[in-house]
């Protein structure tokens, strides 16, 4: 199971996914994301993936299509600090270079300057 955690900064939210995305958490974690994608008045969507546990194919398949999405309202999906069994599966998926990626809060600040300001 998975928990997340939502930080509004203007016009970038930032979710923090803590826990495991099994194929059991796939649709319910597909909705919530959709629902956090479409936040008004936001032009991207940071995933800290940190401290992620487990996540299976299925999960990373809703963080392609989401992302693709996004992309058609001028949205972006920026993952940020992809635990190593994350990036594992998104080496082994031959995706690593699908999504920006930020590996640290720096680099994030450096990318997106506003994703590390004080939520509002």
């Amino acid at each position: 199971m998975y928990a997340l955690e939502v930080l509004n900064h203007g016009t970038t939210l930032t979710v923090r996914l803590t826990g495991d995305v099994l194929m059991e958490d796939v649709a319910a974690f597909n909705k919530v994301m959709r629902e956090h994608s479409k936040t008004p008045g936001i032009s991207q969507l940071v995933l800290d993936l940190g401290a992620a546990g487990r996540m299976e194919v299925a999960g990373l398949g809703v963080l392609v299509s989401l992302n693709t999405s996004m992309q058609r309202y001028g949205r972006r999906l920026v993952l940020l600090g992809p635990a190593p069994h994350v990036t594992a599966l998104l080496q082994k998926a031959e995706i690593e270079g699908f999504f920006p990626t930020c590996e640290s809060e720096e680099e994030l600040r450096n990318f997106i300057p506003e994703a590390c300001a004080p939520a509002v």
